[in-house]
């Protein structure tokens, strides 16, 4: 019989996390969860802005995904204009979660400061340059991930946050679909001999049987709800469904583990 496989949620206090990222990273627990992060009429305000502001679109399969914000997996071969268009969406995304406590990213930087007892800071890159900070998301009825890996290390490698010990991915819940778009976490971090057997040719992902019998955790957040886990580590989003768009914000964090340096975020 399987260990239980038991997430951790964040309350007021932080005494019994501290080796909360040595414990996500290790596989010790699937994810850590802060339930009611945002107050609902602060992602209502963050949803009704993003109406109007400067979209990306595209469809994936059949339905729709919009984003705001850079994503450094998708830019690695062009590092100038990267940190230009962070630059260039930066104010856009500051007036969207400039909300009544303050800037989202930086409540949740504080929020996790204080339960890693490490600095959480915004990554910079070798020339002062500011990382994306966030990438906000916005699935129709019908998207979703298939089992995926994001591993900086090797999709950015030659960034100074590629060469960071340990990745995780942080993700904050606006609206969640009627149905569907749960984090679907095996406890199974992917290998690159995976990639010869079990790398979808032609198509993003990895077969599901690059999974099976691995143990899983779901966790199907709500409004408000701030969420982190190890994504080396396979993990899905099932199809949406329903006429609530899935409406997120995420970004990733790395840190070395020797010495007290700084958590860093980037998108």
């Amino acid at each position: 019989m399987d260990e239980a496989w038991s997430p951790v949620v964040l309350a007021e206090s932080s005494s019994s996390t501290e080796t909360l990222l040595e414990d996500l990273w290790t596989g010790a627990i699937p994810y850590a969860v802060f339930p009611g992060f945002l107050d609902k009429s602060e992602c209502s305000g963050v949803i009704e802005a993003l109406k109007t502001a400067p979209m990306t679109t595209f469809k994936s399969g059949d339905a729709l995904v919009s984003t705001l914000g850079v994503y450094l997996p998708d830019a690695v071969s062009d590092p100038d204009a990267y940190f230009a268009r962070a630059a260039e969406l930066e104010p856009a995304i500051a007036s969207l979660l400039e909300r009544g406590q303050g800037d989202v990213r930086d409540r949740i930087r504080f929020m996790f400061a204080s339960h890693l007892k490490r600095p959480v800071v915004a990554a910079t890159g070798p020339e002062g340059q500011e990382y994306g900070q966030g990438s906000l998301r916005v699935h129709g009825s019908g998207a979703g991930s298939s089992v995926h890996r994001d591993v900086v290390s090797v999709d950015a490698a030659g960034w100074n946050v590629a060469e960071m010990d340990a990745q995780f991915s942080a993700v904050l819940m606006l609206q969640p679909p009627e149905a569907g778009g749960e984090l679907t976490v095996y406890r199974q971090r992917w290998r690159p001999e995976d990639d010869t057997e079990f790398k979808n040719k032609g198509a993003k992902g990895w077969d599901p049987r690059v999974v099976e019998g691995a143990q899983v955790a779901t966790y199907a957040a709500a409004a408000g709800d701030l969420y982190v886990f190890n994504p080396t580590q396979y993990h899905e989003v099932p199809l949406t469904s329903g006429e609530s768009d899935r409406v997120s914000m995420q970004f990733f964090m790395a840190f070395d583990f020797e010495g007290d340096g700084p958590v860093v975020t980037f998108s």
